[in-house]
């Protein structure tokens, strides 16, 4: 008969659950179809042992370090639980005898194992428990349907009831055995007696501290394990399992204490024994010493920082000059990135919101809708200066800023101020104000457009902070001569070191709480201190936290001879009409000028990119080309250079929202022949057109 298995000197054969004979070679658990032994599935992991089957059908395998239960159930093995891992020894298992449901009996080399399924422990017996060997690796333990099991070593038969409780575990003392260290050549021993009131003191020089310990039992001492813990030098407990001894070549000086714990054959740990220990310093390294170096490298120090204090004086005067100047180039730089980034993102969307209002303006309205269009022109011409404002502080700064003298009514201006502010104000419940001086009517002599700013960006911020009472404006004489204009509001206030950063520029009262609360970016302020400066006055502020604030702006301006009226619309210029190609990528703007062109009778035919561009000049003929300059793939200046390649010899006017002085430059070297910023007017679009020569119009 073959078995189908290797053949090795500790193969186990017996009856199966299914009353078959099942073979375990080792590796490999088989069993007996009626033909050969086939493997049987289990579940994967080291080599099988050994095995036991149990009258209710169910098998235990032994396995390195564990014991896997199974259930036979319709033909097959059905895993339920692995027991035993960190719990049993590490020696291999020669043969299994399962007592009830909760004791399990390991015959191996090192003696009888009792295994307690429910407790989870484990307890080896052997010749210290009265067995008369070691070696139970024969065979496994046998038991009869009831009673007594047998054991079988090579010296002798022992009988034990299988089913006997496991006792409990108890901790055994632990003595400290020797306490020694190498002083020089000789061998110095420490008193022993009384483990925690031993003190160790370790001399510069001593070398090898030895400690040893020892589990007081009897019982299996190879089993007993023991472990060490020195506080300060130790992170955990360092295990030195049988080997209850630890040694101490060296160590930094300071104080220690060694604790020490040893564990019986049940595992259970004994109490702590502790050392304290004390490691003297040498004498370089006592306290008077280091203070001694420090004396030492405090005066090594002080004289060559005297040798060399002049050369770094110089060093350091260069390098602060290096500093500053790299400090105002990349502030320089930060501000015409900050320049040109702002102009092109607003002008943009500005030219949709003028241009609309010029086209509106152009339409048939009444009198109520011909006042709200002229507010949202005045509003956007208002907001666009106010951004250019923003961007020119460079020019305040160097003294190149000028202002517009002119003849312009108070009480227009007051007016368009309030229809402006009114509004924000009533829709957060806030009530609003204006009080007009009789003496301070009439028509005065200055810039009017700074004056709208500074009064637009004080009561801007009075509504924005005030959140219930009232936000006002005063406008009285100043003596002896200007205008003195009072906004108040019943905000949260500002205490003394808010108002002293108040004016600085990028800089709010409450730094970023205020930005991310209320927006803003902190310029508002220090550009209406800097208009109030150029025209000859300035800006006070008073002020308590919880009652509010008050901004007081003096202009000493004169009076005016007469104010000017309000501007009229500019009427189109009459021209020829002409087929113009718009290569515009916004579809707002685009709506704006082909409206724009529409009603100087000019024919636009739009398209929204470079590619579509060339196409149309393939397949029409334009009299004119309007080409933004900041298009999606091709921008307008490569496709401007693209359509002169083409043979298009008609004017093409560039139109950007770039702010920076090198976009007219570079149009004029790519091939245009007129430049305009946005916003564009109707006013800006006829002069540009009609500057340009061309031939005579095609009919389409």
């Amino acid at each position: 008969m073959t078995i189908g298995a290797s053949e090795r000197d500790y193969a186990k054969l017996q009856l199966g659950p299914d009353g078959e004979p099942w073979l375990s070679d080792g590796r490999v658990l088989r069993r007996w179809d009626g033909a050969r032994f086939v493997p049987v599935p289990i579940s994967s992991g080291e080599g099988v042992d050994a095995f036991a089957i149990t009258p209710a059908n169910d098998l235990w395998l032994a396995r390195a370090g564990a014991i896997e239960r199974y259930a036979w159930q319709a033909g097959r093995l059905v895993f339920k639980a692995r027991l035993g891992e960190g719990d049993l020894p590490a020696v291999r298992v020669s043969g299994i005898l399962a007592a009830g449901d909760r004791h399990l009996w390991l015959s191996t080399t090192r003696g009888l194992i009792q295994y307690d399924i429910e407790a989870k422990r484990a307890r080896s017996y052997g010749p210290h428990d009265g067995l008369p060997d070691i070696d139970y690796s024969i065979d496994a333990p046998q038991r009869g349907a009831s009673g007594p099991a047998l054991a079988i070593s090579k010296h002798g038969l022992v009988l034990f009831d299988p089913e006997r409780p496991l006792p409990e575990p108890r901790a055994s003392p632990l003595a400290i055995e020797a306490i020694e260290l190498r002083r020089g050549e000789d061998t110095v021993a420490f008193d022993r007696t009384g483990a925690d009131g031993v003190g160790v003191t370790m001399r510069p020089g001593d070398r090898d501290l030895r400690v040893v310990a020892r589990v007081m039992s009897f019982v299996d001492p190879a089993a007993h394990r023991y472990r060490f813990r020195l506080r300060g030098y130790d992170p955990d407990w360092v295990m030195q399992g049988d080997r209850g001894e630890r040694v101490f070549s060296s160590l930094p000086p300071g104080d220690y204490r060694l604790e020490i714990q040893g564990a019986n054959a049940d595992g259970v740990w004994s109490p702590t024994q502790r050392i304290s220990l004390v490691v003297e310093a040498p004498w370089w390294r006592r306290w008077w010493a280091l203070l001694l170096y420090a004396f030492i490298a405090s005066a090594l120090v002080w004289w060559l920082a005297y040798l060399d204090r002049m050369r770094l004086k110089r060093r350091h005067e260069y390098q602060l000059i290096r500093q500053k100047r790299e400090l105002a180039e990349a502030a320089s730089e930060a501000k015409s990135r900050f320049v040109a980034n702002l102009g092109h993102e607003v002008r943009t969307p500005m030219t949709g919101v003028l241009g609309m209002s010029e086209l509106l303006l152009t339409t048939r309205l009444d009198d109520r809708q011909q006042g709200q269009v002229w507010a949202i022109r005045r509003a956007g011409e208002h907001l666009l200066r106010l951004v250019n404002d923003a961007l020119d502080l460079a020019r305040i700064e160097a003294g190149r800023f000028e202002l517009d003298a002119v003849d312009f009514p108070l009480d227009a201006l007051v007016d368009e101020v309030a229809e402006l502010m009114r509004p924000l104000a009533e829709r957060k419940g806030v009530r609003f104000a204006v009080v007009v001086a009789e003496e301070a009517r009439g028509g005065w002599c200055g810039d009017p457009t700074r004056v709208r700013q500074i009064l637009l960006n004080l009561l801007g911020n009075a509504v924005k902070f005030t959140a219930r009472g009232e936000v006002s404006l005063s406008i009285e004489p100043l003596l002896p001569q200007g205008l003195r204009c009072i906004v108040r509001d019943t905000g949260p206030g500002l205490d003394a070191e808010q108002q002293q950063r108040l004016f600085r520029r990028f800089e709010q009262a409450e730094g970023a709480r205020t930005a991310s609360r209320y927006g803003g970016s902190g310029l508002g302020l220090a550009i209406c201190e800097e208009l109030a400066v150029a025209m000859g006055g300035g800006i006070d502020v008073s002020s308590v936290p919880g009652e509010g604030a008050c901004f007081v702006v003096r202009l000493p301006i004169e009076r005016a001879v007469r104010p000017l009226s309000s501007p009229a619309v500019a009427g189109t210029r009459e021209a020829v009409p002409r087929n113009v190609l718009l290569v515009e990528d916004d579809a707002i703007v685009a709506d704006v000028i082909i409206g724009l062109l529409q009603a100087q009778s000019h024919r636009a035919s739009h398209v929204g990119h470079a590619l579509a561009a060339l196409t149309a000049n393939a397949t029409q003929r334009f009299d004119l080309a309007l080409i933004d300059l900041d298009l999606p793939g091709m921008d307008g200046l490569a496709l401007a250079r693209q359509l002169r390649a083409q043979g298009f010899d008609r004017p093409m006017i560039a139109i950007t929202a770039r702010a920076d002085a090198e976009a007219e430059p570079q149009a004029m070297d790519a091939g245009f022949d007129a430049f305009l910023r946005k916003p564009l007017t109707g006013e800006l679009l006829a002069e540009a057109i009609a500057g340009q020569s061309s031939p005579s119009p095609t009919d389409g």
